[in-house]
């Protein structure tokens, strides 16, 4: 499967970034059958609109062959090591793997900062937008991948990210060092294994040949099978 041509970064074309509101109000834990105020649906935009002025959108990404064991996956000409059953079953079958982080940039956590101090409602409502927006940059570079792989005959599971079910928070700082993220995208990880910026996002992505299994598809956000019983989402 070697034989396909990663696309180069500078050849990523992100369109303008958008927030799904519907996704923006998940985070805030809003009940879809409930109707919006007016006044929040006015204080929502706002916060919408702010987020996308403050954000600049940075990504990276890289291929990785793999050598696997029983729910341990090791990344050759690294030293990052995944672990769980849940990144056995996603890479399951994959020849090679795609790494990538994204983020929005140090200004968005800037004024999400700025909010906490004065005004928790607003902070709340801006952190929930740039959720919302770093979620909308992932998903535009794997459409963009997806597409110009498959045209290759290569196909990509949905990705996965450090902290999700039983892939181990702890293997973050390695992740981004695999990636370089503090010098390609200015990307740091704190003692405690949280990315900063904090609006950021690292996963990995299975490659493979053939279409992938639903399970390999449905992973990332399936809370039935999700091994993170304390997540508030997930009791909700």
């Amino acid at each position: 499967m070697s034989a396909f041509v990663l696309p180069l970064m500078s050849e990523m074309q992100i369109e303008q970034l958008q927030i799904d509101r519907a996704e923006a109000l998940r985070y805030l834990r809003w009940q879809s059958t409930e109707k919006l105020p007016p006044e929040m649906a006015e204080q929502l935009g706002r916060a919408e609109n702010d987020i996308l002025a403050a954000a600049q959108p940075r990504f990276v990404y890289k291929c990785f062959a793999m050598e696997k064991a029983a729910d341990k996956v090791c990344l050759q000409g690294s030293g990052l090591v995944l672990t769980g059953r849940d990144i056995a079953c996603l890479l399951q079958n994959a020849g090679e793997c795609l790494l990538l982080a994204a983020t929005l940039g140090g200004r968005v956590d800037e004024i999400i900062r700025r909010a906490e101090i004065c005004d928790i409602s607003r902070a709340l409502l801006l952190d929930a937008c740039a959720s919302a927006a770093v979620e909308s940059l992932c998903e535009q570079l794997q459409d963009a991948l997806r597409e110009q792989l498959q045209a290759q005959g290569v196909y990509m599971t949905a990705r996965f990210s450090p902290g999700y079910g039983d892939l181990p928070l702890s293997c973050q700082p390695q992740f981004c060092a695999t990636l370089d993220t503090v010098r390609s995208i200015g990307l740091t990880v704190s003692r405690s294994g949280l990315l900063l910026p904090r609006k950021s996002v690292t996963a990995v992505i299975g490659l493979l040949t053939e279409p992938p299994a639903a399970a390999q598809l449905t992973l990332q956000h399936n809370c039935a099978a999700c091994r993170l019983k304390n997540c508030p989402y997930r009791r909700k």
